[in-house]
């Protein structure tokens, strides 16, 4: 298991070895926002590596397709958390990421 730090609402994740970050915010009762649900076609869960970045797993095909189309390029800080895995500590941002309603 490895911690992600997800700001701003200082939301620690453990995810697992081979698990998304979304995935990992999804089983943990939290809602990350998107409109594909998870299929690396939109963009919208688009966040910002701030700590960690050599400890982001390699980035996919289809992750830097959708970046190069939503935002004209791609930064490998900007990191698609439908296609992010982690291999040791990372904190990013990402705003709207919020609990499920009950």
């Amino acid at each position: 298991m490895t911690r992600v730090t997800v700001q701003p609402m200082d939301l620690e994740l453990e995810v697992e070895d081979g698990q998304t970050v979304m995935a990992a915010a999804h089983a943990a009762g939290y809602v990350w926002p998107t409109e594909c649900e998870g299929n690396a076609s939109c963009g919208l869960c688009v966040s910002i590596i701030r700590e960690g970045l050599d400890n982001c797993g390699e980035m996919p095909e289809d992750e830097r397709e959708t970046l190069q189309r939503t935002m004209g390029r791609v930064d490998p800080s900007r990191r698609l958390a439908c296609r992010l895995t982690v291999s040791g500590p990372v904190s990013l941002t990402k705003r709207g990421v919020r609990p499920k309603e009950a």
